[in-house]
């Protein structure tokens, strides 16, 4: 998928796919791909749309798409074994310990992507800091499965306070991060997160998968906006 800088437009009365499309310089065919479900002859007012806007006047370099992909893939991977640790551990499968050692590599690969663009010591304290992240977000799933309340509040607490340091620390090392609006998609994933393993726990399957495929939408967001972050602040000078 080309790098874009993916935005959610809430739809308003006048507004087509056509219309939309030419505001943000894309195409009603993408903009129907990243919307299943939604009717493009029958647009609802109040409707959230998922919208990978372009640029006026050129194509993406293909450094830049390739940097997109690789920050998509990586968090994508993030959640996807996430997602396999919580079934795994919470149905006391054979293979739960090698799918939390495939997990503990993710905050890896995710930082490898900010290698080829900071020094060493900042991409150490991303990689430490998603390693954190892992680590309480395990405790987090066990704790829940063993119905400790009041640890898994703690630990709730300490995943949010890690994500607090996150986005500052990027927020800090490159101007073109927006500290609230990194703090609002790392919040967002721990609460689809949280809830995802409620939902699981309970029984209620769809309702999981349908929590996690959201957690998958917001992380590509998260992505974007991390990749946009680094063309403006490398690429755009």
């Amino acid at each position: 998928m080309d790098f874009c800088r993916t935005v959610f437009h809430v739809v308003q009365p006048g507004d087509t796919f056509y219309r939309l499309a030419q505001q943000y310089h894309t195409t009603v065919p993408d903009i129907i791909t990243r919307n299943p479900g939604v009717n493009p002859y029958n647009l609802q007012v109040g409707t959230r749309l998922r919208i990978c806007t372009g640029y006026e006047g050129g194509k993406h370099h293909p450094q830049q798409m390739d940097l997109n992909n690789d920050m998509r893939k990586a968090w994508s991977m993030h959640n996807f074994w996430d997602a396999m640790f919580m079934i795994s551990l919470f149905n006391t499968l054979e293979n739960t310990d090698a799918v939390q050692k495939r997990l503990m590599r993710t905050p890896e690969d995710i930082a490898a992507v900010f290698e080829k663009f900071y020094a060493l010591p900042i991409v150490n304290q991303i990689r430490q800091m998603l390693e954190e992240h892992v680590r309480l977000a395990g405790e987090l799933t066990m704790a829940m499965k063993d119905n400790n309340t009041e640890q898994a509040e703690m630990l709730e607490n300490q995943l949010s306070q890690n994500a607090d340091r996150l986005a500052r620390m990027l927020a800090n090392t490159n101007g073109k991060y927006d500290y609230e609006q990194l703090m609002r998609l790392m919040k967002m994933h721990l609460d689809l997160t949280s809830k995802a393993m409620m939902a699981e726990l309970k029984g209620n399957h769809e309702e999981a998968v349908d929590l996690l495929d959201e957690n998958e939408k917001n992380l590509m967001e998260l992505a974007d906006v991390l990749t946009e972050g680094l063309v403006q602040q490398f690429y755009q000078r």
